[in-house]
């Protein structure tokens, strides 16, 4: 009677301990069916996944509510928004590589590329704006998310845009203005579970900066007056433009930021300043760059230590050989064609300076000493001066080195001290001393060795006129000068 007794007792336990196995899982089950009874979705909930909420004999079978998005880097919510959400378990939201590259961050960019996170676009009236892309972390066995996008006005926030989703990201173009999102859960059962608070952000006005011109293409290092201020003409300049200062011909390029003084409220004008420690000779550029990277660059800027003269002077002076170019007079009475004692004299000034050339007024002078001429009948001495003042063209065919020097002009030419003296009698005559006109040219290569020195070799045609005779003469010559 007793074994009968505890083995009843036995059978009971093992009802019992099934039937509450059985309700036990059945409370850990859900499924979500359609009006036929056919499943769309079930499964069973983990209690080390997600926190349960207290048993409810209405929400039983229903899934543990998924955690809000998580939108990096998310500031505290003012007072009037959304209050803080509760952090979601790790084993929910996990710390991967892929969760890194979704942050939410703001970063002006020229063109769409992985990681960023607006890029600028163009329509067909050539009218930029900006594609905002906004992305949280992935959330997994969710129906969808739901975005909510409002816009700052005076008179409050107005809703532009909702929006479900099933991908953690989406792209949009705004108008410009102040901006904010929220991404809220939907469950399976298509219930709001929980939203995230909201975020801000700016959408900027694509704008295409122009520089038309600069105050001035050149500064002077040594100039008290250099500041490293310049001054920008030109449009769609505003206070969120980034101007640099860039010298290329260097490696690797020197870059200067410039720091905005005064900016013209139409957009038209901006003064930059730049930091002139750093500033060295040599060609820079300035750009300009708005939100976006849409950017334009300035004319080249010339910067020098010192401000270079206007003008060039040069002095030189050396040995000629004059040559009479045919019999006349002068060969006549001398019997001589080539007057060996012969010296050289320039200066010139070179005061206009072109891409094609350089020019300015040279005066050319040259003296030749008749040696004294021993006929039979006769012995002549005397002296040959010309002088000429030319217009002058220079032009540098190395740069500061060799130089070539075209010249024509007009001038005088005199006789003087000339004498004939008869070796019959001893009869002198009176000294003649006679004044003509000079035409010529002439044309020569000057070396500069040194800073200031120079080598050159010329060669002038003179033709000298007197009132009774005319010849003409050939000056080849090499001389020395300097160049001040």
């Amino acid at each position: 009677m007793a074994s009968k007794f505890f083995r009843l007792v036995a059978l009971l336990m093992i009802f019992v301990s099934s039937f509450s196995f059985a309700a036990k899982n059945k409370k850990n089950k859900y499924s979500i069916k359609t009006s036929d009874g056919g499943v769309i979705a079930e499964g069973r909930l983990k209690q080390n996944e997600l926190e349960v909420p207290a048993p409810d004999s209405s929400l039983a079978n229903e899934p543990a509510p998924a955690d809000s998005p998580s939108l990096a880097n998310d500031p505290e919510p003012a007072a009037e928004e959304a209050a803080p959400v509760e952090e979601a378990p790790a084993e929910v939201v996990r710390e991967t590589e892929d969760h890194k590259e979704s942050r939410y961050e703001i970063s002006a960019i020229e063109e769409p590329a992985a990681g960023l996170n607006y890029y600028i676009t163009k329509d067909e009236n050539n009218q930029y704006s900006f594609v905002q892309k906004l992305s949280w972390n992935k959330i997994n066995d969710i129906k969808n998310y739901r975005i909510t996008i409002e816009r700052s006005t005076d008179a409050g926030w107005v809703q532009v845009m909702e929006k479900d989703l099933t991908e953690n990201r989406i792209e949009v173009s705004l108008e410009a203005g102040q901006y904010r999102f929220q991404v809220c859960v939907i469950n399976l059962f298509d219930q709001i579970e929980k939203s995230s608070s909201w975020r801000n952000f700016e959408v900027l006005k694509a704008l295409q900066p122009k520089i038309e011109n600069l105050q001035t293409d050149s500064m002077y290092l040594s100039s008290k007056k250099a500041d490293g201020i310049f001054t920008l003409n030109g449009s769609n300049l505003n206070e969120h433009t980034i101007f640099t200062m860039e010298k290329k011909d260097v490696e690797p390029p020197k870059i200067l930021h410039g720091r905005v003084l005064s900016l013209s409220e139409d957009g038209k004008s901006a003064q930059v300043q730049f930091d002139i420690n750093d500033i060295d000779e040599g060609k820079y550029e300035i750009y300009a760059q708005n939100p976006g990277g849409l950017s334009v660059i300035s004319k080249t800027l010339h910067i020098k230590n010192k401000k270079d003269k206007k003008w060039r002077l040069t002095v030189g002076g050396g040995y000629s050989f004059a040559l009479a170019l045919s019999k006349n007079q002068l060969t006549k009475y001398t019997q001589k064609q080539a007057f060996p004692l012969t010296g050289t004299a320039k200066i010139a000034i070179i005061p206009i300076w072109t891409k094609i050339g350089d020019f300015g007024f040279s005066a050319i002078g040259n003296y030749s000493f008749m040696i004294p001429t021993n006929s039979r009948t006769y012995k002549l001495t005397g002296n040959l001066a010309t002088a000429l003042g030319c217009l002058t063209y220079q032009k540098y065919l190395m740069p500061k080195k060799l130089l070539i020097d075209v010249h024509a002009g007009a001038g005088m030419a005199s006789i003087f001290g000339l004498s004939f003296e008869n070796k019959y009698t001893g009869q002198k005559s009176p000294t003649l001393n006679s004044v003509g006109l000079a035409f010529g040219g002439g044309l020569g290569l000057q070396y500069h060795f040194a800073k200031h020195l120079y080598a050159e070799v010329a060669g002038d045609f003179v033709f000298c006129k007197f009132q009774d005779m005319s010849f003409g003469m050939i000056y080849p010559s090499a001389s020395f000068g300097g160049r001040f």
